[in-house]
């Protein structure tokens, strides 16, 4: 049964409204926080659904966390930053996570990747009828950097955002709902390697050094919607911090790089695909075409 924490009411009547699926408890902050930020500040609804409390991530020097812990110092964290970012409602389902690809997490027999796909898409697709979104959006195919649980929860969002609408679909009971566009929240090459590069000239040892480059972000030509949110970098932020427990991915780069990093967030219009004459970046709004 998932759990949640609503900051206010949750009547979807009226305003525009998004949804952004993420697979651990910081994923929405440290990858597209400051989306949520600019749309949250213009009076729209957002919201978020985790499908872990990310049971084996990093515990952060400093952090009162332990093993035992993590998982429910981890839900109250993505709750608490979901007030500074300004999400109406946080939703957790509390799957397993299942560590970085090829760790001995992986194998575990309730981790969120190896849940039947189906199973997931039921309970998203719940949400996604709840909450009416217009918008849906989660990792790109590749989950960023190659994690298997961004992937996995890539998929799901994918096969989720289509049978949410769908009156055939016999997954859930609510009504259907369909909403008007699905992207993937992406990471450009070009900025992933400059991160991932400069981490590791610092911290050889770390999993972010191990990262297979061949993984890293989308091709920088297959982004076609770029948001300014500069205007939201400090309370991008502070929503970060509330991760006490885990090393901010921030913290490891120049400041300079940081802040290039929470100034622009970049999409993949999935649905509905561009069309022939949409070509590079041609939108700066994932609500541009839409009168809601």
């Amino acid at each position: 049964m998932a759990n949640s924490n609503e900051n206010e009411s949750s009547d979807a009547t009226g305003e525009r409204r998004l949804l952004c699926f993420a697979a651990h408890p910081d994923d929405e902050t440290f990858g597209s926080g400051s989306a949520i930020i600019k749309y949250a500040s213009e009076g729209a609804s957002v919201y978020t659904a985790c499908a872990t409390r990310g049971d084996v991530g990093e515990i952060a020097e400093g952090s009162d966390a332990t093993p035992e812990t993590l998982s429910a110092v981890r839900e109250q964290e993505y709750y608490a930053a979901g007030k500074v970012l300004g999400v109406k409602k946080s939703i957790l389902y509390g799957y397993r996570d299942s560590g970085m690809a090829g760790s001995p997490d992986n194998e575990h027999p309730h981790a969120f990747i190896n849940v039947p796909v189906d199973e997931v898409v039921a309970k998203l697709v719940d949400t996604i009828r709840e909450l009416k979104p217009h918008i849906v959006f989660t990792f790109d195919e590749g989950g960023g950097y190659g994690h298997p649980d961004h992937m996995h929860a890539s998929e799901v969002a994918k096969q989720a955002y289509f049978a949410a609408g769908d009156p055939t679909y016999t997954g859930s009971s609510r009504e259907p709902w369909k909403p008007l566009k699905f992207y993937y929240h992406a990471f450009p090459t070009s900025l992933m390697t400059k991160w991932v590069m400069t981490v590791a000239a610092n911290e050889p040892d770390s999993d972010i050094a191990k990262i297979d480059t061949g993984q890293l972000g989308v091709s920088d030509e297959k982004i076609t919607t770029t948001l300014d949110n500069a205007a939201h970098k400090e309370k991008r932020f502070e929503a970060v911090r509330v991760h006490e427990s885990q090393k901010s991915p921030f913290d490891r780069i120049p400041d300079e790089l940081a802040i290039e990093w929470v100034s622009t967030d970049y999409f993949i219009r999935v649905d509905p695909p561009p069309a022939a004459h949409e070509t590079g970046i041609f939108e700066s709004d994932l609500f541009d075409g839409l009168d809601v």
